[in-house]
């Protein structure tokens, strides 16, 4: 039986016991990822109370996202993370994604948090730095041109009267999702979002097979049928959901039939989720107001 000894040793060996660094690491990331997700939801709804401005819709040049397709582990954005994964032998052949570089950049125009991944421990190294080359590549050239585009808005707005005072700064983010990662495909998205009273999007999509370091198509998932396969299922699943409260579809708007879903494109962008089907993904306003969001889904065989 216990005495009050006992007890008091018990809990100061407890209190005393370290804290894995992994946990720690995650509490931490999670902790950020949080506190930043807060603080634009408040810039959002102070701008929404402010002086009302007139929506508008964003061309695709105005916010870029990027996304790397594939297999993966879920959400692993952490280099400290990741390097404890590699000591569990089960997953010591994964490759890893994890945060290369965070960079926060603020001026009179817009404010930009940025969190660039990088790939690790892929077999085929020559693969690995194409995939990183082109992430960097792209995510820069995506936020390079936001930032002109933010400036020349900004230029013409005080050239049409108003004032720095009035001028409200917008966002500019890079994140990323791993989708599913395993030693055969990888997929994984980076997103470039710009944020005023609302987020706009445009995305890039890439997937590869890690054995051949082959990049995946549509059609090497589906077969040669591919579009009609995926026509058809996405029509369906359209329809579903357009019989849930407040959900609207071009396809079932009058006057918008010009713009409903009639078919997926030859560069038709997806993902592949760790079910390994694809997934076809639409932008804001591709099917649907832009109220509904970005729009997926996932394709069988």
């Amino acid at each position: 039986m216990l005495n009050d000894q006992n007890l008091l040793d018990l809990q100061k060996a407890y209190e005393e016991e370290p804290i894995p660094k992994e946990l720690s690491q995650r509490v931490a990331e999670a902790v950020y990822k949080a506190e930043r997700e807060l603080l634009q939801e408040e810039e959002r709804e102070r701008i929404l109370r402010g002086k009302k401005m007139k929506r508008r819709v964003i061309s695709a040049a105005a916010a870029m996202v990027v996304v790397v397709g594939g297999f993966g582990l879920g959400v692993n954005t952490s280099k400290a993370f990741a390097d404890t994964v590699s000591d569990i032998p089960v997953l010591s052949s994964l490759a890893k994604v994890f945060t290369v570089e965070r960079i926060h950049e603020e001026n009179d125009t817009y404010v930009a948090d940025l969190n660039i991944p990088g790939i690790e421990g892929l077999k085929d190294k020559a693969l690995q730095q194409r995939i990183n080359n082109l992430v960097r590549q792209q995510v820069t050239a995506a936020v390079e041109e936001t930032k002109a585009m933010m400036e020349e808005n900004k230029k013409a707005y005080l050239e049409t009267g108003g004032t720095e005072e009035d001028y409200m700064k917008r966002e500019i983010s890079v994140d990323y999702n791993v989708q599913c990662l395993n030693d055969k495909v990888l997929s994984f998205s980076v997103y470039k979002t710009e944020t005023l009273a609302s987020a706009y999007f445009d995305m890039f999509y890439y997937n590869y097979d890690l054995e051949t370091g082959k990049e995946l198509t549509l059609k090497d998932l589906l077969g040669d049928d591919y579009k009609d396969i995926a026509n058809k299922q996405i029509k369906e699943q359209i329809a579903e959901r357009a019989k849930e409260p407040g959900a609207m579809y071009w396809d079932t708007m009058e006057d918008m039939e010009a713009d409903a879903f009639k078919t997926i494109a030859d560069d038709q962008q997806f993902y592949i989720n760790q079910a390994g089907k694809p997934v076809i993904v639409f932008n804001k306003y591709e099917i649907a107001p832009g109220y509904m969001g970005i729009q997926e889904f996932e394709i069988q065989k």
